[in-house]
């Protein structure tokens, strides 16, 4: 038997940690998903926030799934019970800028050919918590304004 150490990616620029995104716009000319943030998100090398978007090409709208957790007699992200549902990205992605706010990204996972999102959408006074997971085959890019 062999073990094969996974080495940690060491180029890893960009954090959406902490980011707020304020807009989903899919390109279907491109077949990309656009993240637009409030304010940007974090460049790791310079320890700064830079103003930008996220965009993920390729993206497969019918493999792309988007989780939602309301919870019950418990504060939002907290151990308890909780009512959910789970829908299409393209569902999410057309729901978006009619139900919610924001979503407030809390974690993020890069993987063979998934990004997965965590993080809690806001509805005017309560949270629901989040999953997104994006299965794509192009690119993910950070569009940085200068």
């Amino acid at each position: 038997m062999k073990e094969y150490k996974r080495e940690n990616n060491e180029d890893i620029r960009f954090s959406l940690h902490d980011s707020n995104i304020i807009d989903l716009d899919f390109d279907y000319d491109r077949n990309a998903l656009i993240l637009k943030t409030q304010y940007g998100y974090v460049d790791i090398k310079n320890n700064e926030m830079v103003e930008g978007d996220i965009i993920i090409e390729e993206v497969h709208l019918e493999d792309s799934y988007v989780y939602l957790h309301e919870y019950k007699n418990v504060l939002s992200g907290n151990v308890g019970g909780f009512v959910g549902e789970k829908m299409d990205l393209g569902t999410f992605i057309s729901a978006f800028s009619l139900k919610f706010k924001s979503l407030n990204v809390m974690s993020e996972f890069d993987s063979y050919k998934t990004y997965m999102l965590t993080g809690f959408l806001s509805r005017g006074m309560d949270e629901l918590e989040v999953f997104v997971e994006i299965f794509y085959d192009g690119n993910l890019l950070y569009r940085v304004r200068k």
